[in-house]
C-alpha cells in the first residue's frame, strides 16, 4: 500500500501542471485516479476468489461479465447506430471464441486461470474498441455517401454490394491500429505483457515469446470481432435492397 501512496505523487504531478496551465483536465484526473484505484482493488479480490476457485465455470462467468460490461461501454461510442449493444456483445464473443479457443486447441495455453483471464481480458478490451470503432466508421461512411449509396440501390445493385467498399473501409480502419502495433512492437517500447513477465523475473525469450503470442491473439480476435458485428450490422442500415434505413 505504501508503494500505491508513493505512485499517487505522479497523479498530483499531473493535476498541478493542468492547475497551473489552466487546462481544466483537474477534476477529471482525480475522478479518474480514484475510480482507477477503486476499480483494480475490487478486481483484485475477484479475481483472488476466481484463481483459488480455479474452476472453469468461474472463469468463464468472468469472462461473461466482462464482455457484457465491454459491450455497454461499446454502446455508449457509436451512438448514432441502433442495437450496438447486441452487435458488439457477438463481435466481441466471437473474436473472444475464436483466438482463445485456438489457442487452448493447440495446447498453447491451459484453461486456467492465470492464462483464461488476462488474455481473455486483453481480447475482449481490444475487440470492444474494434466492434465500437467499425461501427461508428461504417455509419459515418454510408452516411457521408448516402446519394452514391442510393443511386446504386436504384440501379440494382444489393445492398451488400452498393455498401461493400464502405465496410471495407470500416473494418480497415477498426484493424489500423493493431496493424500499426505489429510493425513497431518492441522497437518503440515494450508491450505490456511483456513488461510485466520481465518484472515478474521472466527471461527475456519467455517474455517476448508470450507476448508475440498475445499479439497474434489480439489480431485475431480484433479482425473477427470487426467483420462478425459489421455483417450483422449491415441490414439495419438498408431496407432490404430497397433503400437506406439510416
Amino acid at each position: 500500500m505504501e508503494k500505491i501512496l508513493y505512485a499517487t505523487i505522479l497523479i498530483f504531478v499531473a493535476i498541478g501542471i493542468s492547475w497551473w496551465h489552466r487546462v481544466g483536465t483537474e477534476k477529471d484526473l482525480i475522478v479518474g485516479g480514484i475510480r482507477a484505484m477503486i476499480q483494480l482493488i475490487a478486481v483484485g479480490y475477484v479475481l483472488h476468489i476466481v484463481f483459488a476457485l480455479n474452476t472453469l465455470w468461474s472463469q468463464l462467468l468472468l469472462l461473461l461479465l466482462m464482455a457484457i460490461i465491454a459491450a455497454w461501454t461499446a454502446r455508449g461510442r457509436a451512438k448514432e447506430v441502433t442495437g450496438v449493444f447486441g452487435l458488439s456483445f457477438v463481435g466481441i464473443a466471437a473474436g473472444t471464441v475464436v483466438s482463445i479457443g485456438v489457442l487452448l486447441a493447440t495446447g498453447v495455453i491451459q484453461p486456467v486461470p492465470k492464462f483464461l483471464i488476462p488474455l481473455g481480458g486483453m481480447v475482449i478490451g481490444n475487440t470492444m474498441t474494434a466492434t465500437a470503432l467499425v461501427l461508428d466508421r461504417f455509419y459515418h461512411e454510408i452516411d457521408g455517401n448516402r446519394r452514391k449509396v442510393e443511386f446504386a440501390l436504384s440501379l440494382g445493385f444489393p445492398s451488400a454490394e452498393a455498401s461493400r467498399d464502405y465496410l471495407k473501409r470500416s473494418v480497415r480502419a477498426s484493424m489500423t491500429p493493431i496493424i500499426n502495433t505489429l510493425k513497431i512492437v518492441g522497437i518503440i517500447q515494450l508491450p505490456g505483457a511483456m513488461t510485466g513477465m520481465l518484472m515478474a523475473g521472466a527471461t527475456p525469450i519467455e517474455a517476448a515469446k508470450y507476448q508475440l503470442i498475445i499479439m497474434y491473439m489480439i489480431a485475431s480476435a480484433i479482425s473477427v470481432g470487426a467483420i462478425t458485428t459489421i455483417i450483422l450490422a449491415r441490414k439495419r442500415f438498408f431496407h432490404g435492397d430497397a433503400g437506406l434505413a439510416v
